[in-house]
């Protein structure tokens, strides 16, 4: 498969496009930092030459998008998924975030999510048909816990891929969510299992876990619909 991969310059958007090129596959590593996708996309095509190749841009642009899109097509003929992990944290009381952490937050998460999405559309349309994977995180389900802004992007994602699946159908797209807990971004891809434990209990996910679900997502049969993926360490709390 031919896979944009956005957010791609670290944590578990490098970790996909790392796993995608070990089993064969071509991505397009998009996100905003040049020397990150750079220093990826060298040390990929060092293992499997050709299989990466990289898109310098905000997901919150559509040109930018448009962009990513025109390099995979030019590199690889066709796209056939998209595997969206770019995203923003801002973890504060409403009433402290300030106008511009609001304005970046749902500019990357919801605005970033929704344009390369529409930038893919038109390519996997002509294909027939392909798949849009959009990673979330729990705070769309557990409303009353904060920080409230992370709550409102990740709610936004829900409705926009429950409603863009549907609408989907006849063009063949397919689309789902994986809907993350706490995963240990910063340890290392598969790491000591003791380093994703607390008082005897797992409360981290490891980006391989996370990685094996995108995977299993992308290997369905066209016609059959991951809607959603729920993963979440055992023993994570929200206190």
């Amino acid at each position: 498969m031919n896979i944009l991969v956005a957010g791609s310059s670290s944590g578990i958007g490098a970790s996909v496009a790392q796993r995608l090129v070990a089993e064969g596959h071509n991505v397009v590593l998009m996100a905003r930092r040049k020397d990150k996708l750079e220093s990826i996309a060298e040390a990929l095509n060092s293992q499997m030459p050709g299989h990466a190749c990289i898109a310098v841009g905000d997901v919150g642009k559509s040109e930018d998008c448009e962009k990513a899109v025109s390099i995979g097509l030019e590199s690889y003929k066709t796209l056939d998924a998209l595997v969206n992990a770019a995203g923003a944290w801002v973890d504060k009381r409403f009433s402290d975030v300030t106008y511009s952490e609001i304005q970046h937050f749902i500019h990357t998460d919801v605005l970033g999510a929704t344009t390369v999405s529409r930038a893919i559309m038109p390519a996997l349309i002509k294909r027939g048909g392909g798949r849009i994977l959009h990673i979330n995180g729990l705070q769309g389900f557990i409303r009353q816990h904060s920080p409230v802004l992370y709550t409102t992007v990740e709610s936004a994602m829900r409705g926009f891929c429950e409603s863009l699946r549907w609408e989907s159908v006849q063009s063949g797209i397919h689309i789902s969510l994986i809907t993350l807990g706490s995963v240990a971004n910063t340890e290392p891809f598969q790491p000591d299992p003791s380093l994703l434990h607390e008082r005897g209990v797992r409360y981290r996910l490891s980006r391989k876990e996370v990685t094996d679900a995108i995977l299993f997502i992308l290997s369905q049969p066209l016609g059959v619909n991951v809607d959603e993926i729920i993963l979440t360490p055992l023993g994570q709390t929200f206190e």
